[in-house]
């Protein structure tokens, strides 16, 4: 399920010590989505009970991807990339293993 970010309520800290996200008095379960001004998708992550677990993605005006990383339990692992507007890759960090809770 997509919901949009204005539709969810921001709670906190999981097990990370960062954001719980909330939909309809529950804690949220699916992809999150955020679009700018003009409608324009500007990120989207997938949660797992209201914590951050997935892949997280963030994209520039034009609907190229600038930022790209995964999350478990709003900590990071595996590669997290970084691109400028040309789609060039500028940075890329290995956080390692998934975090097991």
């Amino acid at each position: 399920m997509n919901v949009d970010f204005d539709d969810i309520e921001i709670m906190g800290p999981d097990y990370g010590g960062g954001t719980i996200f909330y939909y309809n008095n529950h804690p949220f379960t699916g992809t999150i989505v955020e679009y700018d001004n003009n409608g324009i998708l500007i990120s989207e992550f997938v949660v797992l009970n209201g914590s951050k677990h997935g892949r997280n993605v963030f994209y520039n005006s034009n609907g190229q991807i600038i930022e790209e990383g995964f999350i478990s339990y709003n900590r990071p692992y595996g590669f997290h990339k970084e691109w400028d507007g040309n789609g060039n890759l500028i940075k890329e960090i290995n956080f390692g293993d998934e975090y097991q809770p």
